[in-house]
Parts: structure tokens; sequence; C-alpha cells
């Protein structure tokens, strides 16, 4: 087996069991999940999606509103997602 590293990070619960059960009907771990990102960072040599400071409005909603919607599903009650 070749060496690997301990990578550790912070993530709101909710949402890495939310993330979780997706990856799991994609058949996947978060490990493996991980790895794909980094792998596509490494191939890229980039992030692979759009990170800026520019003005984007033509092409992606206004990070404030990204924000918004963002500690919104944080603030979501999803349970109703748990029953299979």
């Amino acid at each position: 087996m070749p060496a690997t590293a301990i990578l550790r990070t912070r993530i709101a619960p909710r949402r890495k069991a939310r993330v979780e059960k997706i990856l799991d009907q994609l058949g996947m771990t978060s490990t493996q999940a991980v790895n794909m990102f980094f792998a596509q960072i490494e191939r890229r040599k980039a992030i692979p999606f759009s990170v800026t400071l520019e003005d984007n409005s033509d092409i992606a909603p206004p990070t404030e509103h990204v924000a918004k919607v963002w500690g919104d599903l944080d603030q979501t009650d999803y349970s109703h997602l748990d029953k299979r």
C-alpha cells in the first residue's frame, strides 16, 4: 500500500452528514472525494472551479447572495432526507 498522509479539517457536522449521504449514493467515501479534489488541483494547477474577487455577476451570483444561501442551507432542517 502506498504511503499516505493524514489531512485534518474542520467542517460543520450537518454539512458533513449531508455530503456523506450524497457521496454514499454515488458510491464514494469522503476520503475518495477529497482525493479526487486534490487530484484535480494537481492536474490543473488550480482550483477546479472559479474562485475570484472580480465582478463575475454575468456568470455567477454576487458573493453576498451566495454567502446568504450557504448560511440558509446551514440553518435548514434536512432531517426528512434521513428517511430512506
